[in-house]
């Protein structure tokens, strides 16, 4: 460590410091993790650790939250040690999560899907953890029933878990397109509908699948597309094309809604979503309606 040959992310944890760095936060997490199973294996993660285990999605910024969660038991017993943030579970039921470190498949103890879920709703903002939900539902992880049972066991408000569960849809294709839904959400416009078709008039065997889609009250029908800014950049998304056929194709596609009947096509980015504002102005800008004074858009 004194040559900087080597890390040591939590107490009695050492890490090559080359190799570390190659790391991102998530990853980091799942390692120190692993580390700390094998020398607690009785110790079972919870909260965003036992999140990041299980691969729901959620958004980036919480892995500024680089704390290792633990949950305490129904007895009172407690890890008192700096590196780990303890979470009381009266429920002694747990799980064995298998995921991948360094091209090994390792297996830790967490709570169950539903359990994690509910410690991560009451602890972190609505528009952060829709993704975990919609994603646990996807793949049938936890359901509604198992997730509204561990709210009997919370000693909490569970509000924001019911909020969340009103919301959750396991439509959504990735943790993006939920923090994109999560916060047109909080900024008070209509839930959309998602993962909509429709088929070029020009040609049946074009169709499209846009992100979100809104019928306005005058008639009119409002699509919003999602992209991730990685689509402009990395060339995996672009299967290497140049940025100016990226975007030639992208037109080609809005052209194709607007024959469909599209009234308006509306394009967001990760930065679009972080800012709120730029969402909020494109989103007014295009006439999408809000829940306030509509409350027929407010899904029940």
């Amino acid at each position: 460590m004194k040559t900087g040959k080597a890390v040591r992310p939590y107490r009695g944890v050492y890490a090559d410091a080359a190799y570390w760095r190659t790391l991102n936060p998530k990853q980091r997490m799942l390692h120190v993790a692993e580390a700390l199973s094998r020398r607690h294996p009785e110790w079972v993660f919870a909260g965003l650790t036992a999140a990041a285990a299980m691969n729901l999605d959620y958004t980036w910024s919480l892995l500024n939250d680089d704390r290792i969660y633990v949950a305490s038991g129904a007895e009172g017993r407690g890890y008192t040690r700096s590196e780990v943030t303890t979470i009381f579970v009266a429920s002694g039921e747990t799980c064995m999560t298998r995921y991948v470190v360094d091209g090994a498949e390792v297996t830790v103890r967490t709570t169950t899907p539903a359990r994690t879920l509910v410690d991560c709703a009451l602890r972190y903002p609505f528009r952060l953890v829709l993704g975990m939900f919609d994603s646990a539902f996807c793949r049938k992880i936890a359901d509604e029933e198992s997730v509204l049972g561990e709210c009997d066991r919370v000693r909490a408000d569970c509000g924001p878990v019911f909020r969340l569960l009103h919301y959750t849809d396991a439509r959504s294709e990735n943790g993006g397109e939920s923090l994109c839904r999560a916060t047109l959400i909080d900024e008070g416009f209509a839930v959309p509908e998602l993962q909509r078709e429709f088929v070029d008039p020009a040609n049946a065997w074009n169709v499209r699948r846009v992100d979100f889609v809104w019928h306005t009250a005058d008639g009119r029908t409002i699509v919003l597309e999602y992209d991730g800014t990685r689509k402009y950049v990395d060339p995996v998304m672009t299967n290497r094309r140049d940025i100016q056929r990226v975007v030639a194709e992208e037109k080609s596609r809005d052209d194709m809604l607007l024959r469909a009947g599209v009234a308006t096509v509306v394009h967001v980015t990760y930065d679009d979503v972080v800012n709120r504002g730029a969402l909020w102005g494109k989103l007014t800008d295009a006439g999408v309606p809000q829940t306030g004074p509509i409350p027929f858009y407010e899904r029940g």
